[in-house]
């Protein structure tokens, strides 16, 4: 239960009037139980008396209405939306002006202080902003990284990741290296294959081709059955995109052989590969529908070097002429002879790696 709170009023009038209550007394006393006889100048004490009486009676109360509207006032300031200090008149007692010269600063403090938490909880707003931009960046890369993982080595996202320049994967035209390998007579091995087995065979295929591929700074563009296809020196120089490719079909051709009796052991059949290489100028960029792209690389050179692929033999690596003269200071080639291309008018040299 709610204890009941005493006013400054009610305690001025109770004060008062026992105080006042006293001289009467004396009065009564002196004249009913002494016989006091009244005189002239006991009327003119007892007249003194009661204006004293009055004027205390009239100070008294003066000052409980200044302290009871400092009270009103001071409510009315600690309620208010907008604070504000109280200014009062000069004749209100020391006490009282002390009081709300201390209201007055308590209230200045307190302004302080809302200031000071509106500055910071501006800064943590903007700290907040910024921390839920960064955030969405990290996202976005996150979503770029996992999507560049997908064709190209993880060193190499990073680096395009944090490059200032253009993302090296847009729509282009430059000079590039074209790797195509192949594995020979699929069809036929295959068809005596469960479905289960010829993607179980074809993944762990893809896997050990693909890091290699990425390992030469390559870029997987896609995989057609038990064909793929990449694409070197799109990234950095494309004289080193050459180089890089002749040496990835090498490691292709010894990672296979390594891999067969791995595959034997599994029950898969074995076999072998083919890869033709060629470099040239090439279209890079996003090629399909609005519902469906793919980033591919299209041109002449592209055409030659899968048809180079075509006729390379089990274990073979062909090159086209461009490819060659970028490598046969690094890489041991042979002539291969000349191929016709459909749609080309001229013939393509080809040489072969490693003879």
């Amino acid at each position: 239960m709610k204890k009941k709170r005493i006013k400054f009023k009610d305690i001025e009038q109770a004060s008062y009037s026992l105080i006042g209550f006293i001289p009467y007394l004396l009065s009564f006393y002196l004249i009913i139980y002494l016989d006091v006889k009244i005189t002239a100048e006991l009327l003119v004490v007892g007249l003194v008396a009661l204006i004293m009486h009055l004027v205390g009676y009239s100070v008294i109360r003066r000052f409980g209405k200044q302290l009871a509207n400092i009270c009103d006032i001071t409510a009315k300031a600690a309620m208010s939306e907008h604070k504000y200090s109280i200014e009062l008149n000069d004749d209100i007692p020391d006490e009282l002006s002390e009081i709300v010269q201390h209201f007055n600063a308590v209230l200045a403090e307190s302004a302080r202080s809302s200031r000071n938490f509106q500055e910071v909880t501006t800064k943590l707003m903007v700290y907040t902003r910024d921390i839920e931009h960064y955030q969405q960046k990290l996202r976005e890369e996150g979503v770029s990284r996992n999507r560049l993982s997908r064709y190209i080595d993880k060193s190499l996202v990073e680096k395009i990741i944090n490059s200032e320049e253009d993302i090296p994967l847009q729509n282009a035209r430059q000079e590039a290296t074209m790797l195509f390998a192949d594995i020979r007579s699929f069809t036929a091995i295959s068809e005596h294959m469960a479905p289960e087995e010829v993607i179980g065979m074809l993944n762990d295929y893809f896997d050990a081709m693909v890091k290699i591929i990425f390992k030469h700074h390559g870029i997987l563009d896609k995989f057609v059955g038990d064909e793929l296809m990449a694409t070197f020196g799109v990234i950095g120089d494309s004289k080193e995109g050459a180089l890089n490719a002749v040496k990835a079909s090498i490691a292709m051709q010894a990672r296979v052989k390594s891999l067969m009796p791995e595959f034997r052991a599994k029950g898969y059949p074995v076999f072998e590969i083919g890869i033709g290489i060629n470099t040239g100028e090439v279209v890079m960029g996003n090629v399909g529908s609005k519902n469906r792209m793919d980033y591919t690389v299209i041109g002449d050179t592209v055409n030659v070097a899968s048809r180079l692929q075509q006729m390379s033999e089990g274990h073979g690596i062909i090159v086209g002429e461009k490819t060659y003269q970028h490598c046969q200071a690094y890489v041991p080639m042979k002539p291969k002879g000349e191929i016709k291309v459909k749609n080309r008018a001229a013939a393509v040299k080809c040489y072969e790696v490693g003879k």
